[in-house]
């Protein structure tokens, strides 16, 4: 049978409305000979429940919305995993909706249309400076329950799991001296990020406190465009006192300047070190490159806990004292750091 409703079962069965509504919400007392009925018109009518009605009813839809800056990129595939393998444990729906670069138009969109009814709870991933205004000018549903991953936002009462990026930076450039390098330049990531703003931090407290100097040109900022890792240390190469070290923002910045150093005939790390951060199982373009030493922030678990966490909440009803949850980070040997050369 087609379009089967509980009207159906219920003259099937021989029962009452309200008696199938306790069956399959399995809300209620029913006997067990009544119970059997109903879940023998089941089976024999092929009844799926309208999940949109029932959503209307119950006021919930056991789903959470996801929304993260272009999903396509490589860098996302641990955070997916996360979200996909915690979902699938606790038997929730995960909606995802990807955003090209740091379109606020089209992310206000997704948040409108996710917080009307669609979802129980959102997740916005990215710590973009621009999201702050749309944020705080959002008017969510009473019943949408958010969560923000790498962005702080001051006043904006919700979810937060952030990274210990401005540590993680400052670390990094702790293993560099640890391996006698000095000489140590930065390649900055996308301007509009706090994330960039904050490894940048620590890069400039830990030079400060070491008793090291930023020589000039040793800070390289990048577009938006990570690509430009590989014009950006270029410029380094190019300098007269070149670094022997270079700490990047990120991973995939790191990716592309050490292309350009192999490109420029350096070995590395033999002639210069790298340094990235992430921990970004899959690198952008097909990576060939010597496996990257880098800052390691817990991507997976992050996915992991943001969909656990929101899934406890929402069982338990709206929450009033928001988790704010700081994740440290680990330094990752690999292969594109060793003491100077020279």
């Amino acid at each position: 049978m087609s379009n089967v409703t509980i009207k159906d079962l219920a003259k099937l069965s021989g029962v009452s409305l309200a008696t199938v509504s306790r069956v399959i919400n399995q809300k209620g007392y029913v006997s067990q000979e009544l119970s059997a009925k109903v879940l023998r018109a089941v089976e024999e009518t092929g009844y799926r429940p309208n999940q949109a009605a029932r959503s209307l009813v119950q006021r919930r839809t056991d789903s959470i919305g996801v929304i993260v800056h272009n999903l396509h990129d490589p860098f996302f595939y641990d955070l997916l995993r996360g979200f996909e393998q915690a979902a699938a444990e606790i038997s929730y729906n995960v909606l995802f909706a990807s955003v090209l670069g740091g379109d606020t138009k089209s992310k206000e969109k997704y948040l409108q249309y996710l917080s009307g009814g669609v979802v129980d709870a959102v997740v916005m991933y990215g710590s973009y400076m621009s999201d702050e205004e749309m944020l705080r000018c959002a008017s969510p549903s009473s019943s949408v329950d958010y969560m923000l991953i790498e962005n702080d936002i001051q006043g904006f009462k919700c979810n937060k799991l952030l990274i210990n990026n401005v540590q993680g930076a400052y670390s990094a450039v702790e293993y560099l001296m640890g391996k006698g390098h000095t000489d140590i330049a930065h390649i900055c990531g996308n301007p509009n990020k706090k994330v960039t703003i904050d490894r940048l931090n620590g890069y400039l407290a830990a030079m400060r406190d070491k008793g090291l100097e930023v020589q000039d040109g040793y800070l390289q900022q990048l577009s938006a465009d990570y690509r430009n890792g590989y014009a950006r240390m270029k410029s380094l190469l190019a300098l007269k006192n070149r670094p022997t070290a270079v700490f990047c923002s990120d991973d995939a910045i790191a990716s592309y300047a050490v292309r350009a150093a192999l490109d420029a005939g350096l070995r590395v790390p033999e002639d210069i070190s790298i340094m990235g951060f992430d921990f970004q199982t899959n690198l952008p373009e097909r990576y060939r490159g010597p496996d990257l030493t880098t800052v390691k922030q817990p991507l997976y678990q992050i996915g992991f806990d943001s969909i656990t966490l929101l899934a406890g909440q929402l069982k338990k009803g709206r929450f009033d004292q928001p988790e704010r949850k700081v994740y440290d980070t680990q330094i990752v040997e690999q292969e594109t750091v060793c003491g100077p050369c020279r």
